[in-house]
Parts: structure tokens; C-alpha cells; sequence
């Protein structure tokens, strides 16, 4: 049984899943196996990976999405750890190497997590980190550890899979990719683990996430180019995660907060769309959601007399 099994779902990445596959056969890890589920693609993938017949498990399947293939790549692996890669991704050479060292070091997590870098269509590069605010949590350590991480997990989402190892232990008790969901299965599938372990954070980027031009438009670009449908289909996986039964009230407080955030967001849209009695509708569920200033403040500027004023300028933006 292989410590690792190394999940790589692929569409149509005919000249993107070689490079991938390379970055885990380059390993200075070996202990593990590699399991490529190809989601029904249509261009020269099966051909291309061939060559890696002997090196590789190759799984397709008719296309039904990555959550659907990361699930079929769990059902078929024997590892006890499951490590993911998008098949446009790259492991550094160390990545297994080190997340597996850390998980003998530290009291025993359900995941653990290493940052990575970004790099964007027009070749700009950010720590993923630091696109998720959680960089300023390590005050200079290099590794941080929760012991009931849910709260930060849903404060800091989005998360990336690509750079997360997770236990098989905890991948059965909280279930696998909810393939229901339009968007967010990363931080769906995280918050419902961190219910079932530790956390770890290695703040040393061992993983580079590509944006790429494909004919398929990436999750990235599609919230950018439709936020308010973006933020929309976030709040159908809060609201999933809301309706977990044992979650703690500072758990659930957390995830009221998020909630609302993600609603008066919304609000925030559709008034600059001009929809100003819709956005007042979402400053007050934010409020119902999360009692806080913030939203109170929204909707009392959204009410029609106070927009009036505010609009002729004698209330300060």
C-alpha cells in the first residue's frame, strides 16, 4: 500500500497533463501512486500519456466535471494520504517530501496545506497566501497548526486542493467532492474536514497554480467576469455547510459572519448595477445573518429618503 496516492483529473489538457505528470514522477518522494482520471477528453490526452503507461494508473470516464474525477481517482487509490494536482499544475520537487516529514512532526492532522504561487494570465505571480489573507496569520513562523480549524478555514477561504495532502481516515468520515455544487468544492470539501481533525499550514511554496488560456473559461475568470453569479453560487455551499448539524456556536458564528460578508457583497453589486431595492433586500438578510454595523449602515444608506440625500451629496460616500 503506497503512503501517497497522487489524484490527477484532466479534460483536454493534451499539452498541459505531461508537465504534471513530470512534476510527481520527479519526486524526490517516491512512496506513492498515480492515478490520472481522464474526464471524458476529446483531444490527443490518452495518446500523449502512453508513454507513461507503466508509471501511471489511467482511468477515463465520460465527462461529469473535476469534482466528479477527483472522486472516481479516490475510489480507485490505496493510499493513506490523498494528494491532488490540476493536470495544468506543477509540484516543486520537494512538495511530498516535505508535507509528508511534517505530518510525522506535528500532533496528528487531518490535512495540511503548503502554500503556492499564482501565476495569472498575464504572467504576474502572487502567493496564494496571501490572495486568502492568511499569510499575516504566521507572524514569522513557518508552519501553523489548528487543532479545531474550522473557523479559519471558512475566515480564509479560498483554498487550494492542488497544494493540500489529506488523511483517507478523515477523506471517509466527512465524504468525498460534492459534485452538486457550481462552484467553491475546494473550500466545501475543507470546511467539512476540518470537523473531523487538525489543520496544518507550511508557509513555504512548493506548488505553482497556472492560469492558462483554454478554450474551457477557469473558475478564476468566470467570477471575474460575472461576480454577482459568482458570489450567488458561494452562498448555495454556505448555506449546505449551515445545515451541518454538530457544528459548534463559535463554528456556526464563524460561518454566520462569512454569510453575511458574502451577502451585503452581493448587496454591494446590485446597487452598483442600480438595483438599489434588491441590495437593500441583501444588506437586511446580512443583517438577519450577522448583526453587525457594517450591514446596518448599508441598508440604512439604501433606504430611499437617505439615498436621495446621499446622492445629492450632502452624505460623504
Amino acid at each position: 500500500m503506497p503512503t501517497v496516492s497522487v489524484i490527477i483529473p484532466t479534460y483536454n489538457r493534451e499539452q498541459f497533463v505531461t508537465k504534471a505528470i513530470e512534476s510527481v514522477l520527479n519526486q524526490s518522494f517516491r512512496d506513492r501512486e498515480i492515478i490520472v482520471v481522464d474526464d471524458g477528453s476529446t483531444d490527443k490526452t490518452s495518446q500523449n500519456l502512453e508513454r507513461y503507461q507503466d508509471k501511471i494508473r489511467y482511468i477515463y470516464q465520460k465527462n461529469a466535471g473535476a469534482s466528479a474525477a477527483r472522486n472516481t481517482g479516490v475510489k480507485a487509490s490505496k493510499g493513506e494520504w490523498l494528494a491532488f494536482l490540476d493536470s495544468d499544475d506543477e509540484w516543486t520537487a520537494e512538495y511530498l517530501s516535505k508535507q509528508i516529514q511534517k505530518t510525522g512532526e506535528v500532533p496528528r492532522v487531518c490535512m495540511q496545506t503548503s502554500d503556492c504561487l499564482f501565476i495569472g494570465l498575464d504572467g504576474q505571480t502572487k502567493s496564494y497566501f496571501e490572495i486568502n489573507e492568511s499569510l499575516a496569520e504566521f507572524k514569522g513562523q513557518d508552519y501553523l497548526y489548528f487543532r479545531e480549524p474550522f473557523r479559519f478555514i471558512i475566515k480564509h477561504g479560498p483554498w487550494q486542493v492542488g497544494s493540500t495532502i489529506i488523511r483517507r481516515e478523515a477523506m471517509d468520515k466527512a465524504g468525498l467532492f460534492d459534485t452538486s455544487l457550481p462552484v467553491s468544492h475546494d473550500l466545501d470539501l475543507m470546511a467539512r474536514l476540518a470537523l473531523h481533525g487538525a489543520f496544518g499550514m507550511i508557509r513555504e511554496v512548493l506548488v505553482n497554480i497556472y492560469r492558462r488560456e483554454e478554450n474551457i473559461e477557469c473558475l478564476t475568470q468566470q467570477a471575474k467576469n460575472d461576480p454577482l453569479q459568482h458570489r450567488e453560487k458561494d452562498e448555495i455551499m454556505y448555506e449546505k455547510l449551515n445545515r451541518i448539524k454538530n457544528l459548534k456556536r463559535s463554528e456556526r458564528k464563524a460561518l454566520n459572519e462569512v454569510m453575511s460578508a458574502n451577502r451585503r457583497a452581493i448587496g454591494n453589486l446590485l446597487m452598483k448595477n442600480g438595483q438599489v431595492k434588491e441590495a437593500r433586500e441583501c444588506y437586511r438578510r446580512a443583517f438577519r445573518m450577522d448583526p453587525s454595523i457594517r450591514s446596518f449602515g448599508k441598508y440604512i444608506l439604501s433606504l430611499p429618503r437617505i439615498a436621495s440625500i446621499k446622492q445629492a451629496g450632502v452624505i460623504c460616500p
